[in-house]
């Protein structure tokens, strides 16, 4: 797991395509992926395979803390090649993100939003929030701490980010 360079983006952007370009051209696609404020807001981090250096799974992740007491973080945009689906690859790459922040930063809270239901999420200890807290009709808040439970949430939820 690494940050992801520059150089990485256009294949990182096209991890996505299938299932967010809308039936865009891939040129089209990366152009606007390029352009997204969204996507400059965040940190962009990608599993490699170490020999072959492939890129197999992607991820970006903001900053959402609520206060200065607080490090929370979102991630979002968790993608893999469609060839590469179902590896493992995207449950590895959330842990080995998750690891670090918790270690480097200290950070406990992360929160991500689900267009793809919840099953996946919850294998990597997410916890959804309760329908009360959600947000959106079609994508679903979801939580994950080491340390806190959903009830010791004392910020507001983020909005999709």
């Amino acid at each position: 797991m690494r940050e992801a360079t520059s150089g990485d983006m256009e294949a990182v952007y096209m991890m996505g395509h299938d299932v967010w370009g809308d039936k865009m051209a891939a040129n089209e696609y990366i152009t606007m992926c390029r352009n997204s404020s969204k996507y400059k807001k965040g940190k962009w981090h990608v599993l490699e395979e170490t020999a072959t250096k492939e890129l197999l799974s992607s991820l970006i992740v903001y900053e959402l803390n609520p206060s200065e007491a607080l490090i929370v973080r979102g991630i979002g945009s968790i993608a893999t090649p469609k060839h590469l689906r179902k590896k493992g690859y995207a449950s590895l790459l959330i842990q080995k993100v998750i690891n670090d922040l918790e270690q480097r930063m200290n950070c406990t809270d992360f929160f991500l939003y689900s267009d793809i239901g919840t099953a996946f999420y919850k294998k990597l200890n997410f916890i959804e929030l309760p329908s009360t807290k959600q947000k959106y009709e079609d994508s679903i808040c979801m939580y994950y701490s080491n340390e806190k439970d959903m009830d010791s949430i004392s910020y507001e939820i983020p909005n999709y980010f």
